[in-house]
């Protein structure tokens, strides 16, 4: 059965470190590392090494190039599965996030940005060569 798609948002793909801690009513987890595989300004997806429930909620810190601080924000995990062969972290889930600044969401962009324009420039410089 495929889950239905409910994004407002482009994501955009990006393989960065994350910190995350997981928080209940009671108490905040300890800090631990995911890796952070796409980010709109809704939501992202993680790979982690931890299987998480759904709804659990998390406190995040991206790292973004260039950025003397990480973004912060806080989000609910809305889907997660484990994938086969996967290695040390073998659980994906998708978070959408419930509160965030709008200056770091303003960082997302610019980070965003600027991988786009490498890539364009990246692609643009490989088809001259291969022009040649």
């Amino acid at each position: 059965m495929r889950m239905q798609e409910n994004r407002r948002f482009i994501r955009w793909q990006v393989a960065r470190p994350a910190r995350f801690k997981l928080v209940s009513n009671l108490e905040e987890g300890e800090e631990q590392i995911a890796l952070l595989k796409d980010i709109s300004f809704s939501g992202a997806q993680l790979t982690l090494s931890e299987n998480l429930r759904l709804n659990d909620k998390l406190e995040l810190a991206l790292e973004i190039p260039d950025e003397h601080n990480p973004v912060h924000c806080q989000g609910r995990v809305v889907w997660q599965k484990t994938v086969q062969e996967a290695g040390p972290a073998p659980f994906v889930c998708g978070l959408y996030f419930t509160q965030i600044k709008s200056r770091d969401k303003d960082k997302i962009f610019q980070y965003v940005r600027q991988l786009l324009l490498k890539t364009k420039e990246k692609n643009g410089k490989e088809g001259v060569n291969s022009a040649q």
